[in-house]
């Protein structure tokens, strides 16, 4: 009204627009897990006024399952922001995201012939994901 600007006009307004716009591409799931995400990282918050070294620790089972890739490496970026600490397990995903700036992964492979499992250690510097040697 009058001659106030547009919030649509400018950078501002733009990443508005793509947030939006990436907000109502996600399925129902996505957006719950994103709920559940601020959800912990709110309480985590919270406690940490009381425990400010304890860790903020969530586990996703079989994670990002049925997402994309470029999804990924976003929520695995929104995890950092959140400032949350995280397991994934996942038969698919390694976790070498560029979002990502550091990740400890560890791979664990079993062989049906064999009595045992074999783990592996790497490190992921937001670049590249190095074996670390035992």
């Amino acid at each position: 009204m009058g001659d106030r600007p547009s919030r649509r006009r400018g950078t501002a307004g733009s990443r508005t627009q793509a947030r939006m716009a990436w907000w109502s591409a996600l399925s129902a799931q996505m957006k719950a897990v994103l709920v559940l995400f601020a959800a912990a990282a709110a309480h985590f918050t919270t406690l940490g006024e009381s425990a400010p070294h304890a860790p903020r620790l969530i586990l996703l089972d079989d994670a990002f399952a049925k997402v994309d890739e470029p999804t990924d490496g976003r929520l695995g970026r929104i995890l950092v922001d959140l400032d949350l600490d995280f397991v994934l397990t996942s038969e698919r995903l390694m976790g070498n995201w560029p979002e990502v700036p550091s990740l400890h992964i560890y791979e664990c492979l079993r062989d049906p012939h064999a009595r045992g499992v074999a783990t592996f250690h790497y490190t992921w510097n937001g670049r590249h994901r190095r074996l670390v040697s035992v």
